[in-house]
């Protein structure tokens, strides 16, 4: 059931009518709702893991209670371990198994062992990688005293359960969500407009945006070894929008949905593509994720290399955003887009400029030429290193990038004057202009501020170019991870 089906709409109205109507003014039965709701959601998703998510709470739950009251730091520990090994253990076999099996078979025939394997057929839970981060940040929290355990399981239940940010998040923190959860929500005008609003533009991105440049990045990558290099840069151009689109309209209707609700989830797209270098980028890209592995995986890496000063924050930064590749799903595709993004760090840190971010053209309507020149060059950077996201091997991804600069790359392809491309274009500059306009308020479509004739002709034009040029679509890019 995806936020774009007639289903989901039938699924959320009459929650949102018992949930304001009817169970206003108690958090609990507030709560309760919130819980069926979500366990519904997901087993509508697949029923047939709803259990795990059950005992990834009650496990989760138990150990995050058991951490905090136990004052002696070794059991403390023991109790950690044990939550860490749940749950990266699920994440292990679920997602992973399959590749390092394959990969020690591997070994073994390198070293004349001459064996042979059947890959097992494991279902990935929807939304595991999503949950399983999200549970982990939870207990690490705790432990490190950043954040109390819950004491209720009902509230606990939700936070890790709720159906906005179940499937493709954003991976929420404890500290952030858990205290709307523990509260009454009352009904806020402004807020439950500001909701649908980004709902409306997260299904524009999606079905109007996504789906156009899919349809016409597939049949370049399905076929990239017929066509010129000039085809095959389109098609990486279209295809890096489309992702965009794709999780960025995702987590703009989750957040949005969640709003209605009266619980705001942290924003996870921060126009990344006007960003002027690779770290400012990774601050505005799927930013609960990279939060995450900044809190829990490059942070205490880093300082335990510190003493090797430079060579050691280079170490940390490759090891993870290996990592956050290799996050995304078992293939060495992945684990390269990792890498090169790591590598791309390298620069910034011997300049000294890692962690300079501003948004760029502040206060302004234009951005200079210097920034124009350095977005542009980080688009086409990113634009290449996607390919390694969409090809199915790592030798398919450099045999399409080999292809670019060795095939007429400076054809002028004969594709582009057709009312396909010329239509997508022009939606694309629509698109990108609202979003280059919006890129200083708290998301892409925050027009609270225009006039109230203006905010009206702003929804009419969106929703008629979604009945026009919206495309069906079944799934989300990252439902896979």
């Amino acid at each position: 059931m995806v936020f774009n089906s007639f289903n989901f709409v039938g699924f959320i109205i009459p929650i949102l009518i018992v949930y304001w109507i009817f169970f206003k003014k108690s958090k609990v039965s507030q709560n309760i709702l919130l819980l069926v709701s979500s366990l519904v959601f997901y087993a509508w998703a697949d029923w047939r893991f709803l259990i795990l998510l059950l005992i990834s709470i009650l496990l989760n739950y138990y150990l995050g209670k058991k951490i905090s009251n136990t004052t002696n730091e070794t059991i403390q520990r023991h109790f950690l371990y044990i939550g860490l090994i749940f749950n990266i253990g699920l994440l292990l076999y679920f997602k992973y198994f399959n590749f390092f099996y394959e990969g020690f078979v591997e070994i073994l025939n390198v070293f004349g062992a001459s064996a042979s394997y059947n890959t097992l057929s494991i279902l990935l839970p929807l939304g595991i990688s999503f949950f399983s981060f999200q549970t982990l940040g939870y207990l690490i929290d705790i432990y490190n005293e950043e954040t109390e355990p819950s004491n209720n399981l009902l509230e606990f239940s939700v936070f890790v359960s709720y159906f906005p940010k179940i499937l493709s998040g954003p991976i929420e923190r404890a500290s952030k969500m858990m205290p709307q959860i523990q509260e009454k929500r009352n009904f806020t005008y402004p807020v439950f407009v500001d909701g649908l609003r980004q709902i409306l533009w997260g299904l524009f991105a999606k079905i109007v945006i996504a789906e156009n440049c899919a349809a016409i990045a597939n049949p370049i990558f399905n076929d990239y070894g017929n066509q010129s290099g000039s085809v095959l840069l389109l098609g990486t151009f279209f295809y890096a929008i489309q992702l965009y689109a794709d999780f960025s309209g995702y987590s703009n209707m989750a957040i949005g949905i969640s709003k209605l609700f009266g619980i705001q989830l942290m924003r996870n797209f921060s126009t990344p593509f006007f960003s002027t270098n690779i770290s400012d980028f990774w601050r505005k890209w799927h930013i609960s994720l990279t939060t995450w592995m900044m809190d829990y995986v490059f942070t205490p890496l880093s300082f335990s290399l510190r003493s090797y000063q430079k060579k050691g924050l280079i170490i940390s930064i490759i090891a993870t955003f290996v990592l956050v590749g290799f996050w995304h799903g078992a293939n060495w595709t992945f684990v390269f887009y990792g890498l090169l993004h790591g590598i791309y760090f390298i620069p910034l840190v011997y300049s000294g400029k890692m962690n300079t971010s501003e948004i760029v053209a502040k206060g302004k309507l234009l951005p200079s030429f210097v920034e124009l020149i350095k977005m542009i060059l980080l688009f086409i950077l990113i634009m290449l290193t996607d390919v390694f996201f969409r090809t199915h091997n790592v030798s398919e991804a450099f045999d399409y990038i080999f292809l670019i600069f060795s095939n007429n790359i400076f054809s002028i392809p004969t594709e582009i004057f057709s009312s396909n491309y010329l239509i997508t274009t022009a939606l694309l500059f629509l698109f990108i202009a609202v979003e280059w306009l919006h890129r200083e308020k708290s998301h892409d479509f925050e027009i609270s501020h225009y006039p109230f004739i203006l905010r009206w002709i702003c929804y009419i034009v969106l929703y008629l170019l979604i009945l026009i040029f919206g495309k069906s679509a079944e799934t989300f890019i990252y439902f896979q991870f």
